[in-house]
């Protein structure tokens, strides 16, 4: 029984041990318990709550060429890799592989931008920008991706 719960039981226990009928108590939706054992989950704002959802690349510019060996792969990385972000976690996936998961933290957000972290992960590091309420632009100069990719909210 959480604590507003309680409270109204306890009240109507004294009106009722007082011997008159005191005047209604009008009960609401419970509240969950605030506690070390059962914090309360931080409201998602900013960047972290645009980019909870699946996301796929639809365009990607590489800052150096691209191998002519390398293209069946990049070709078949556009049409089955997904990143998902959850509160928590991103995880990255595409049909061929199970997913990975890394925790991420968006750093510098000002505006429509910001920087990811992603402990290591995909785009750690990347300057990133909304173009609008379903894409975002990634700019990466590290091992993985390096270049600037576009991705698209999924559908």
């Amino acid at each position: 029984m959480g604590r507003s719960r309680l409270g109204v039981v306890f009240a109507a226990l004294l009106a009722g041990c007082a011997g008159g009928s005191g005047p209604p108590v009008a009960e609401g939706p419970e509240k969950p318990s605030l506690d070390a054992n059962n914090p309360a989950e931080p409201e998602l704002t900013g960047a972290k709550k645009k980019l909870q959802g699946t996301w796929e690349i639809v365009r990607y510019t590489s800052d150096h060429p691209i191998p002519n060996e390398a293209m069946p792969l990049m070709a078949d990385l556009f049409e089955s890799l997904r990143i998902r972000f959850e509160q928590d976690a991103q995880s990255v996936r595409t049909s061929k592989t199970p997913d990975e998961s890394a925790p991420y933290r968006i750093e510098g957000e000002s505006g429509d931008s910001f920087t990811l972290r992603t402990s290591g992960g995909m785009f750690d590091g990347a300057k990133c920008r909304f173009l609008g309420l379903d894409e975002w632009e990634v700019t990466d100069h590290g091992k993985a991706w390096p270049g600037v990719s576009v991705l698209r909210r999924e559908r």
